[in-house]
C-alpha cells in the first residue's frame, strides 16, 4: 500500500461537457509525458482532468434517449449542488467573514491603543 501526504488523482481523466462547465461524462486517460505536457502546453487541473471535449447545447439532441436521460439527470444534479451550496454553505462563509472582519477591527484597535501606550512617558 502507498501512502500519500496529499490529494493526488491516481490516474488523469478525459471529460465531456458543455462549455458552461458541466460535466456529463468523465473516464480515465494515461497521463501524459514532461514532453507532450511541455510541447502542448498541456494542463492538468487540480482535479486530474487533462483533456476535455466540449459541445454545444444543441449538440445532445442527436443522441439517443438513454444517453440523453443520463445527460439531463447529471444537469440536474449539477444544478442542485450548485443550488444547495449557495443556501448552505455561502451564507455560514459570509458570516465567518463577518466575524474575521470584527476580531481583525478589534485586533487593530488593541495594536493602536498598544503603541499609543507604548509611546507615552513611564510616570
Amino acid at each position: 500500500m502507498i501512502l500519500r501526504d496529499s490529494f493526488e488523482p491516481l490516474e488523469d481523466s478525459q471529460t465531456v461537457g458543455f462549455h458552461d462547465g458541466s460535466v456529463i461524462a468523465c473516464g480515465p486517460k494515461r497521463k501524459p509525458t514532461a514532453k507532450p505536457i511541455k510541447d502542448r502546453g498541456i494542463h492538468i487541473d487540480p482535479d486530474g482532468v487533462c483533456d476535455e471535449t466540449f459541445y454545444s447545447p444543441t449538440y445532445w439532441h442527436d443522441w439517443d434517449v438513454v444517453q440523453r436521460d443520463k445527460a439531463v439527470t447529471i444537469l440536474a444534479n449539477r444544478i442542485n449542488t450548485r443550488r444547495s451550496i449557495r443556501e448552505l454553505v455561502l451564507p455560514e462563509l459570509q458570516a465567518i467573514q463577518a466575524a474575521l472582519t470584527s476580531i481583525q477591527d478589534r485586533l487593530e484597535r488593541m495594536e493602536s491603543v498598544a503603541s499609543h501606550q507604548a509611546s507615552l512617558p513611564n510616570s
